[in-house]
Formats: structure tokens, sequence, C-alpha cells
């Protein structure tokens, strides 16, 4: 589904009365991603049914002083209670002078477990007409709590190059794209021992290196992921044919190995011996 066909997908739900209260949007560019949730709200709350008139509810959206739609940005590294505080008590009551109340999340991974739980209520128990965007570029950042929550879908933006789908450079490509996906391969079910024996191959390669494979492993794992979860990629070859690689269509033990990629590049941070560093990542993976 391109961006255009998901647009007038979630529009005609709204039209049509069958529309989630909670959306979550998983993009590879947050700031486009953003601009197109916007256009939605407008289309959605406008009486013309469009995004770019100069009715009042539009102009005031674009002017950030519609008193029924509110965007949450991250403070710092994070999003806050605060925040989510100030959210739920403005929209306490309906809406003044738009169809909705309409919230917008970006960078939902970035929510705490404090922020997040404080959120969790407002989204059980939705009111009328209140409608939640949860923008994130990084799914498994984002508490499964949230996302059971919400009607997800992904918005990508650029080429389906393989370079832009996995942020690499030609050069990177060239050095750790064949070892990643033999590694991949081997992460299916390869006994620890045997892969204990590519410890000495994998370590010998320097530190950037490393972190690109782990990057490149972790990537196509998400892209599993929203395969599997979302139905998304069936149209796109280069996807289809990474995800390929990997045997498992068990979707809790996608995200539990996606959660050990995440662990082992934080700890690779701090690890001075690449090859104590390489044998735990193989003793943890499963």
């Amino acid at each position: 589904m391109n961006i255009d066909e998901l647009k007038k997908n979630i529009i005609t739900s709204f039209n049509e009365n069958r529309n989630s209260h909670a959306f979550l949007i998983v993009t590879n560019n947050v700031d486009k991603c953003y601009n197109q949730v916007v256009d939605i709200i407008k289309s959605v709350n406008c009486s013309t049914g469009k995004s770019n008139c100069d009715c009042n509810i539009c102009a005031t959206i674009d002017a950030g002083t519609n008193p029924d739609f509110m965007c949450i940005f991250p403070d710092g590294k994070e999003i806050k209670k605060k925040q989510v505080i100030d959210l739920t008590d403005r929209f306490l009551t309906k809406p003044l002078i738009s169809q909705y109340s309409t919230y917008v999340i970006v960078g939902a991974d970035k929510m705490n477990s404090i922020s997040s739980n404080k959120l969790l209520k407002f989204i059980e128990e939705p009111e009328e007409n209140i409608i939640g965007f949860f923008i994130t570029d990084k799914l498994s950042g984002v508490l499964p709590t949230i996302k059971s929550r919400c009607e997800i879908y992904n918005m990508r933006f650029g080429s389906e190059n393989i370079l832009d789908l996995l942020e690499i450079t030609e050069e990177e490509y060239g050095r750790c794209f064949d070892f990643a996906m033999m590694l991949l391969n081997k992460l299916n079910g390869t006994p620890r021992y045997l892969l204990m024996s590519e410890s000495n191959s994998f370590s010998s390669k320097d530190r950037t290196d490393i972190d690109i494979i782990f990057r490149i492993i972790k990537q196509t794992y998400i892209f599993k992921l929203e395969n599997l979860s979302m139905g998304h990629y069936n149209s796109n070859e280069v996807v289809m044919n990474l995800i390929r690689n990997i045997a498992t269509d068990d979707i809790n033990l996608i995200v539990k190995r996606i959660s050990i990629i995440d662990n082992i590049l934080n700890d690779f941070k701090i690890y001075v011996i690449k090859d104590l560093f390489i044998n735990k990542f193989f003793l943890v993976w499963e």
C-alpha cells in the first residue's frame, strides 16, 4: 500500500464510522510522516474533506492554535509524564470547533514506562471523538501494551533500493552484507557450538563493520515482524528476499530476537574485547 492509498484508507474509515481510536504509524522518516498525519487529521475534521483549504479548522491546525489538536514531541531523549498529563487534561472536554479531538505523539518509542502507563488508561477507555496517532521509526521500542491497542500502519518514504532500506552505504554493503546474510541464516537454528565456530571470523572484523552487520540483521528482523504483523512488503521484492533468510514466523520469538540485538548493540559500546562480546551474543541467542 503506497502512501496515498494508506491515507485514503484511513480517511475512508472515518467517513464510514469504522475508524480506530488510535493509530500507530511505523515510518522511516518521522518528519515526513508527521506532515502526512497532519493532512489526515485536517481531512477528517474539515467539512470539505480536504487538507489544503483555508477553512478555520485547517488554518488553526497549521498555526498550532486549534484547541482540539495537540502534538507531543520528545522532551530531550524521552516523552515525559507531564507531557502526557497535559494531553489528558486538555481533552477532558468535548471538541470545541473540530469533529474530533486529535493528538499526535511523535517518537512513540521514546515514551518511558511512567508516561506510557499514564497514557494507557486514556487509550484503553477512549472517550467518543478522541483520536490518537502515534509515530515511530522503531516499532520494537513501542511498549506492547500500546501497540496492542492501536491499528498499525506502515508509511515508508524514498526508494526501495536495498541501501536505503537498510540505511547503509554502497561501501558498507560491499563489506558487510554477504557476511550478515550468512550469519542470519545460521542464526535460524544452528546449535550454539557450531555458531561459536563463527566467532573468530566475526570478531576479526573491525568494530564499525561488526556494528553494521548487527544493524543489518536487526533491520531484517524488523522487516519480518512488520510483514507478519501488518501484512506489509508483499509487493516489495527486495524486502521479501531479505526476510526469506529468517525461518521462523513466531512473532514473539522475532520480537525477543530484536530485543537481544538491541541489547547487544548497547553492550558493544562498552565491550573492549571483541571475542568475548561475540561469544556472549551466540550464548544469549535463541
